[in-house]
């Protein structure tokens, strides 16, 4: 049991949405009456036995994204760094990024016009948190056009441009803050529900 989710157990007898659970973004912008159903499936109950099968394969995916995040960030962090030579960086990112860029707008597209739309009918009172999620997908866009832009500008970039891989490098970590609060937001408020209906 999480020391959070003890907490709101030692406190019995009182109101329980004093006691709710908090997102576990320090910045998250569900509110407090979004979160009815992550109240009743905490996080540390998602991979339990009575949950995973219904969790897990959107956690997986998740965990896809934020692991070919994290390394595109880090081959851009190695060049910035000295530690790859031009070549060596452009043969790591190029078709990274592409493929990253495609599963994104891949994954994000079956959320739009299947599942955010089936979850809304289902809680239609968490229609304005999918609308925020909404317009993470409409922000991430410009930032994956603007990614996918730099990325066709490196293919044709035989020589060394230093500008372009910062611009680049830019854009990877306005990318990964994005991410970093959007996949939490959205997990938070997404799992629970697949965790607790009737399948």
């Amino acid at each position: 049991m999480s020391t959070i989710t003890q907490n709101h157990a030692d406190k019995p007898g009182r109101d329980d949405d004093l006691f709710s659970l908090s997102p576990r973004h320090h910045d998250s912008r569900l509110e407090a009456d979004w979160l009815f159903l992550y109240n009743k499936l905490p996080p540390d109950q998602w991979f339990s036995a009575d949950y995973a099968y219904k969790t897990s394969g959107w956690l997986k995916v998740h965990t896809n994204i934020r692991k070919r995040q994290r390394i595109l960030t880090q081959i851009s962090e190695a060049y910035q760094n000295g530690e790859f030579d031009w070549a060596e960086y452009r043969s790591q990112i190029l078709k990274r990024i592409n493929m990253h860029i495609l599963k994104l707008h891949q994954h994000h597209g079956v959320e739009d016009e299947g599942f955010f739309p089936e979850f809304i009918a289902m809680y239609p009172q968490l229609a304005p948190a999918f609308e925020v999620l909404g317009q993470d997908h409409d922000y991430l866009n410009e930032l994956l056009d603007k990614l996918q832009i730099q990325n066709d500008k490196l293919a044709r970039s035989e020589e060394e441009d230093k500008a372009l891989a910062r611009e680049l490098h830019d854009t990877l970590v306005k990318v990964t803050d994005l991410l970093q609060q959007h996949l939490t937001d959205e997990e938070d408020l997404v799992i629970p529900i697949l965790g607790l209906r009737q399948s």
